[in-house]
């Protein structure tokens, strides 16, 4: 005669499974509250004011977060200020430059060593503008240094 099964085995392995199942949605959920930070401002302008109170405020992360993950490594924002700020920089001012089709942040100052120029391209991804780190062909910055170098001393 074949065995009839346990009822009550049957209930405690659908009870296990069934929490099994709550904890790990539990967890995926939890997981999906703590999304990053979005990357880059709202508008170009907001990500100009933005860019300026990272360096003024002489913080890297608030630099970071303004990055194109794409183009950046994690260290890129900590690195570029330790060279930034390895001599005294007065007053960097930020500007929007536009050629043609590309705009581009641009960071100009006077340190202690000399002129100082630096240049991201901004670009959008998922509606926001962010900074991208790849070198550009047309860099603003070339033109001062043109200008600079061609200056009689």
């Amino acid at each position: 005669m074949p065995r009839q099964p346990n009822g009550l085995w049957t209930w405690v392995v659908f009870g296990l499974f069934g929490a099994w199942l709550t904890v790990i949605c539990y967890f995926i959920h939890q997981q999906s509250g703590h999304t990053p930070d979005r990357r880059g401002a709202v508008t170009v302008s907001d990500l100009r004011d933005d860019a300026a109170a990272a360096v003024r405020d002489r913080d890297p992360a608030a630099f970071e977060r303004l990055l194109s993950t794409e183009s950046a490594g994690p260290g890129y924002a900590e690195q570029y200020f330790e060279e930034l700020l390895a001599e005294p920089v007065g007053e960097p001012a930020f500007t929007i430059v536009v050629r043609g089709r590309l705009r581009f942040l641009v960071l100009r100052g006077v340190s202690t060593a000399g002129p100082v120029c630096s240049s991201w391209m901004v670009r959008s991804s998922h509606g926001r503008s962010v900074l991208t780190t790849v070198p550009p062909l047309s860099n603003p910055c070339e033109a001062d240094q043109r200008r600079i170098r061609r200056s009689p001393l």
